[in-house]
């Protein structure tokens, strides 16, 4: 679609942090073409159609760099027992549910998320998915999921042989349909919203015969891996005793790390580790929330960033909002390291450059920075700066305020999928109500499997 944004405050997140005040915004062809005075551009399209920010803030959406949306029906679930580690957390709840879940579930539970990241200005997600009992198409559904907001995203299934040989080797086929479908869909059109990577669970959990393969799929298919690395200091126990190898020599080995790889948390590594992990090229993601919810220790953010890795935030599925995790990371490091000065530049350059350019590693997709040629996904946010706004404080205002104001308008691809905080193309109590249903139907069965 063509539009034309003008009345706003605009923040580029291009190179110099850009703050234009009484700017305006053209959209053509689902990017952005042009950025400048308001009077200039009005002058320049006069019959493109015409939305009044009316004073509000106009930024980048933002990047979730790794979501767990099949997570959902998690919440407020019964536990019969209480788990004494992350093992048996995983064991007790992540491995239950997965297991619970069929199509109808995979669906509801990527478009209950999917509605809140629109809310709440994500417009991209790196999203792994697992239910190892409905397999076949399952990226299918959560792609018909997010279509339903207009989400843009990489996708994956994950793989894992914690329940059997042929299930590992049907998320296999998954990854692989499903990355085919999406380079089919590119080539007919630019403007494609879905990409694939091949999901991985853990080095604990694979056999070296299913790295090997999922390795010669990515690389067959110029794709990357997305795995969890070195959660929980159990994932290196095992690597060595399973398999005479830690978990960065062993994945290096498999040649499953790469520079369109993500090696999602990353904390229980030693220098070696941190050093042969950059060597590789990878994208490391810190989940702070999760992290602490598991207990499982702190990604050191500091060591990767001194190593040039390209390091950026996700949430894990704690919820598919960004900025609670934002105040998290800001917080934690501090808090953890008993320095209040540390964080604030590392935070700011893993939300507002890192998780774009991660995104755009993995897809192709410049996303997150207003400027001409990119993709046109941004939101206008209830945030009248109550002080002076800068490039060089935009950060300040972001945490103490952006992140609590509400957003008005998401636009993404060019096409606004939500405006007033309405959602338009959805009926957000029909769709909880459906959910419900189904959530009873999980929980029956996650209850039965105690």
């Amino acid at each position: 679609m063509s539009l034309l944004i003008d009345n706003v405050i605009i923040f580029t997140n291009t190179p110099g942090k850009n703050i234009f005040s009484n700017s305006a915004l053209v959209i053509q062809d689902n990017k952005i073409s042009a950025i400048g005075e308001a009077k200039v551009l009005k002058a320049r399209f006069p019959a493109l159609p015409h939305l009044n920010g009316n004073g509000r803030l106009l930024m980048p959406g933002l990047v979730n760099a790794h979501m767990h949306s099949y997570s959902t029906f998690a919440r407020g679930i019964a536990m019969q027992d209480s788990p004494a580690n992350f093992s048996d957390v995983l064991e007790m709840l992540w491995w239950k549910l997965d297991r619970t879940l069929d199509l109808d579930a995979v669906y509801y539970s990527a478009l209950v998320p999917a509605i809140t990241a629109v809310k709440r200005g994500v417009t991209s997600v790196i999203d792994h998915h697992a239910s190892p009992n409905a397999v076949d198409g399952s990226l299918d559904r959560v792609e018909e999921a997010l279509s339903q907001l207009g989400l843009r995203a990489s996708l994956c299934y994950e793989i894992s042989d914690r329940d059997g040989a042929a299930i590992a080797a049907a998320g296999l086929v998954e990854n692989e349909r499903y990355i085919k479908k999406c380079l089919q869909a590119k080539a007919k059109n630019a403007n494609h919203l879905f990409d694939g990577l091949v999901g991985l669970h853990a080095s604990f959990t694979l056999e070296d015969s299913t790295l090997e393969k999922a390795a010669a799929l990515s690389a067959s298919l110029a794709s990357g891996c997305h795995i969890h690395t070195l959660e929980d200091a159990a994932d290196q126990r095992e690597s060595l005793r399973k398999y005479n190898r830690g978990v960065i020599e062993r994945l290096r080995h498999f040649d499953i790390l790469g520079s369109k790889s993500i090696a999602v948390h990353c904390i229980h590594l030693n220098e070696g580790d941190k050093d042969s992990l950059a060597e590789s090229g990878s994208s490391v993601v810190h989940n702070p929330q999760s992290n602490m919810n598991n207990a499982v220790g702190r990604t050191d953010i500091f060591g990767f960033l001194a190593r040039d890795v390209l390091l950026g935030l996700g949430t894990d599925g704690m919820s598919p909002d960004l900025a609670p995790d934002i105040r998290t990371a800001n917080l934690l490091h501090k808090h953890d390291l008993k320095k209040s000065t540390v964080g604030w530049n590392e935070i700011q350059t893993m939300v507002l450059e890192n998780n774009p350019a991660i995104f755009e590693r993995v897809t192709g997709q410049k996303v997150g920075r207003l400027e001409v040629g990119a993709h046109a996904d941004m939101i206008l946010v209830d945030y009248f700066p109550p002080t002076p706004l800068t490039g060089e404080n935009f950060w300040g205002h972001f945490l103490y305020g952006i992140a609590d104001a509400e957003v008005d308008t998401t636009i993404i691809n060019g096409d606004i999928v939500m405006q007033n905080k309405i959602i338009a193309s959805i009926d957000e109590a029909r769709i909880a109500h459906e959910a419900q249903v189904v959530a009873k139907r999980v929980w029956k069965k996650f209850l039965e499997k105690n």
